[in-house]
């Protein structure tokens, strides 16, 4: 899926690509952005439901396997 966002103060603008976009079968949904303010809040939003979802550290091994590795000089108490 792709996704393309376009913002625009020009209502005859919107409505030609909303007309273009139903000749192609495109979905799309319209947004009212009021102010800054109103772009502001959804900005933090987007940022939290990313936050939300984690990041995945399955690919970075065993972190005290890496330590003992990394410093051989000392002794590092076993877990």
């Amino acid at each position: 899926m792709t996704r393309i966002i376009i913002e625009s103060q020009n209502k005859s603008d919107v409505l030609q690509i909303t007309e273009l976009a139903d000749r192609l079968k495109i979905k799309y949904k319209i947004e009212m952005l009021s102010s800054n303010e109103e772009r502001e809040k959804l900005n933090i939003k987007s940022i939290y439901s990313l936050l939300d979802k984690g990041a995945d550290i399955s690919n970075y091994g065993d972190p005290s396997e890496w330590q003992r590795t990394v410093r051989k000089d000392r002794r590092l108490n076993p877990s």
